[in-house]
Parts: C-alpha cells; structure tokens; sequence
C-alpha cells in the first residue's frame, strides 16, 4: 500500500469517526404545546431559570453577574466559575444566546421575577460595564432586558423599596449604583416599552399565569409562598411574620439580601417544583432561630418533584427539616463556586436516611478543588457537574432532566435522565 493510500484510509477513518460522533449527539428536542420547561441556565455568575410554561408564556427567574476577578480577590483562596459559554460573552449575552438558540429571535420574556437584590442574581454595575444607547448601564437583568422585551418585572418591594431599610440611600444590604441603575431602566422601559411593574404578592396564584391558552391547562398554577420577612400561612392570603426588622438588624446594624428572598412553587398536574433564591436554614452558635427560614416555609410548599436549591448549595441553607419535607427526587444545584456544596448539605443530599427516596444531584457547576476540600465521595454520585440543567414535564406527569453542554454556543445534549413519575 503506497503513502497515497494509507493517507487516504487514515483520513478517511477520522471522517466517519466524526460523522458517527455526530449522529450519536442528538439534538435538544423543542419544546412543545403542552409541554413545561425549566432550564437553569449555566453563565457562571449566578442564577438564571428561564420556564416555558405549558402554553408558551415565557418566565424568567434571576440574571446574575459579577467580577469574578474581584470575588477571587476577596474570597481567595476561593474562586468563581469560568464565564461560559466562554470569555468572548458576558453573563447577559450568554442567557440572550441560550434563549434565542431555545425560541428564537422575536422571543420575550412575559414575566421577570427577580428574587432579591444580589449581584449573582441581577448583574454589578463596574468601571467596565457597557452603556445601552438607552442610558442605563447594561449587567445581568439590565442587559437580557435591553435586548430581549419584558412584559412584567416583579421583585420583593416595589415601589417603596424600605424594607428593612431605604434601599436608595447608602446602605449595606445592597449596591447602591447597581440598584438605582435597575431604578433607570425599570424606569426607561415603563415609559418607552410599556413594561408593567409589580411587587411580589405572597399567596397569590394569580401574579404568574398562562397568558396565551389558560383554559386549556387547568392544573397548571405559580403559588407566591414567601418575601421579605413574610410566609404565606396556606390560607387564602393570610401571611404570618418569620422575623422583625430589629432581629434582622440586631448583630451590627446591616442586613442580607439573602433573607428577603422570593419563593415560588410551580405545579403542572402532579408535578411540583419549587425555587426560592437565596433563602436560609441553618440555626446554630453564629445564627439565631429566625435565620432558619427553611424550617417554617417547608410545611407550607409540601412534597415536590424537583428543588432549586436554596443558595446555591451554600452551607447555610437545605437542612433536614426541609430535605424532610419537601422529599425532591431531583435536585438541582445553581452553583458557581468552589464553596458549592457546603460539605453538609452534600452529606444531607446523599444521605438515605433522609426523605423516602434517593435523590439525583445536578450541578450547574462543580469545581475540582472542592472534592480537594471535601472529598470524592460527593462528586462521584452526581449526575452533572457542569452544564444548563433542563427539567422537562409532560402533560402526563412523567419528566425528564437533560443536560446540555455549557461550554458550547449551541444546546448540545451531554446527558439525559429520566424519565420520572411526578408523586
């Protein structure tokens, strides 16, 4: 065989080895009519969950971003996660990519809830950030919304903004710039774009709805449970007082975002799915009772198919009680740095003797310096360590979990679980 020959094989061979690699990564099947769609999307700074519910309506829960040079700084040895799908996009370009590739260009988004006021959920105003033509500085939320239209924006306190303090003035609890630029284009895009404005109304199953088909999907609803320092009860729209302003205040005179945080159940049918920011649940020498928010709010939610976790898998967050209560069969992480899990909550995650049935870990990120800290043993029975994590619910209640590849420009299926029976 002469040189010609075997150059010919070899390239060739290589041709439909790439080919067969090809046809065995099949594409990520659209969504359908009747179909409810949960997709955690992976920028590497912060959350972001963007639903379709049943019939089209479009939510999109958080747009995080932040200076991971800066949190490095601060935080060192700790780091965040890479900007995927790479350093060429900013985390508000990456979820504009995400959800276009998913509906197209002429997508928008029917609702925006966002949680409360942290850079990993709405963006960080820097000496770096870009300026849309509109006037306001473009970062997380900010830049989604210059680009794809918001119809209704929801957070915990519009439009007092007071609780538990002024949050226009200089205070600790939130970045002044960041926030009064979200003021800007709230403002911008109520007068220019007919942008509707709300306040997060707890118990209400009417703030969140189908827009397009309600009748046809009676048993779909978007219950508010909990915001700020207030807990739905279960009854009509009563709401009982999880903490004062004074206990919130009283270690030193600041406060956390983290505690304000929204939380909503969505319910398909049988499915249920629950997500509530950066709520809190530990109770020990360093933190008083009421920081366990966990504990009152998980009678209150119940039994659900599928969690995001509370804070990203932090350490403070996901305790017995409401692991208990709640009994996820899946469960998903919105995590982004080194410290994700708390050693802890992973130990609860995989514990057997907690809920009444094992539960499916999914990571939007997993760092390897983390199982360096706190072991192998985690890592090894996780579904996913990186990637946009997507819940998929059918009309009949089964749903499946893929995961596409965050390192690619495209939706790219890495794995896919399932599928599952809705309890």
């Amino acid at each position: 065989m002469d040189i010609k020959k075997i150059v010919n094989f070899i390239f060739l061979l290589v041709f439909s080895c790439i080919i067969k690699a090809q046809m065995t990564i099949p594409p990520f099947p659209k969504w359908e009519k009747g179909y409810l769609d949960i997709h955690h999307i992976n920028t590497g700074r912060g959350n972001c969950a963007f639903l379709i519910f049943p019939d089209g309506t479009t939510m999109m829960i958080d747009a995080g971003d932040f200076d991971g040079k800066e949190y490095a700084a601060k935080y060192a040895p700790m780091h965040a996660a890479p900007i995927f799908p790479d350093s060429s996009y900013t985390p508000g370009s990456s979820i504009i990519n995400y959800v276009t590739n998913l509906l197209g260009k002429d997508v928008v988004i029917d609702y925006f809830l966002l949680t409360h006021f942290h850079s990993d959920h709405y963006g960080d105003v820097q000496k770096a950030t870009g300026t849309s033509k509109n006037g306001y500085r473009i970062t997380g939320l900010t830049e989604v919304g210059d680009v794809i239209p918001i119809k209704m924006y929801v957070d915990r306190d519009y439009p007092d903004y007071q609780f538990p303090v002024d949050l226009r003035s200089k205070n600790d609890g939130v970045d002044l710039p960041t926030f009064l630029n979200l003021l800007e284009f709230l403002n911008y895009q109520e007068k220019h774009n007919g942008l509707k404005v709300e306040k997060f109304d707890i118990g209400s199953n009417t703030q969140f709805v189908l827009k397009k088909e309600p009748k046809s999907y009676p048993g779909f609803e978007v219950r508010n449970i909990k915001s700020n320092n207030r807990l739905w009860t279960g009854e009509g729209k009563k709401t009982t007082i999880l903490f004062t302003k004074e206990e919130l205040m009283a270690k030193n005179g600041k406060y956390s975002e983290n505690q304000m945080s929204t939380a909503i159940v969505v319910k398909y049918g049988a499915f249920k799915y629950y997500a509530g920011g950066d709520n809190s649940g530990l109770v020990d020498q360093d933190h008083a009772e009421w920081y366990d928010i966990e504990t009152p709010m998980a009678p209150i939610i119940g039994k659900v198919s599928a969690v995001s976790l509370n804070h990203h898998s932090n350490r403070d967050a996901t305790n017995r009680n409401f692991l208990e209560v709640l009994d996820p069969k899946v469960v998903v992480a919105q995590s982004w740095s080194t410290d994700h899990p708390g050693a802890e909550v992973g130990q609860r995650l995989l514990s057997k003797n907690i809920g009444t049935q094992p539960r499916d870990v999914f990571m939007t990120y997993y760092d390897d310096e983390t199982g360096v800290a706190i072991g192998p043993w985690f890592a090894r029975s996780l579904k996913a360590k990186q990637g946009h994590i997507v819940i998929r619910v059918y009309p009949d209640g089964e749903y499946e979990v893929y995961v596409l590849d965050a390192r690619k420009t495209d939706l790219v299926i890495s794995n896919r679980f399932g599928p599952y029976s809705s309890e």
